[in-house]
């Protein structure tokens, strides 16, 4: 068991390889429990509407292609709090 916990803080803290060298990062795992409301039959119907549409933009191919750099910039406003 020792063994184990030794590995495990030794691979848990190793540092990643990463573009921006300021920030050490590494990788930890990270098991959550959410209570989260359940979907009532009208938000149920508007999720799966917006879904279906969204789908048939996507195979009209009026879909927005990923961006990692978009996509990073936006979650670190959020996570800021700022607005976009």
């Amino acid at each position: 068991m020792h063994c184990l916990l030794v590995c495990y803080i030794t691979l848990m803290t190793s540092k990643t390889a990463t573009k921006n060298k300021r920030r050490r990062t590494t990788m930890v795992p990270v098991i959550t429990m959410e209570e989260i409301p359940l979907l009532s039959d009208q938000e149920r119907a508007d999720l799966l509407k917006s879904l279906k549409d969204a789908e048939a933009r996507a195979k009209a191919g009026n879909a927005v292609g990923y961006d990692s750099e978009a996509f990073k910039a936006r979650l670190l406003e959020i996570y800021r709090g700022r607005k976009p």
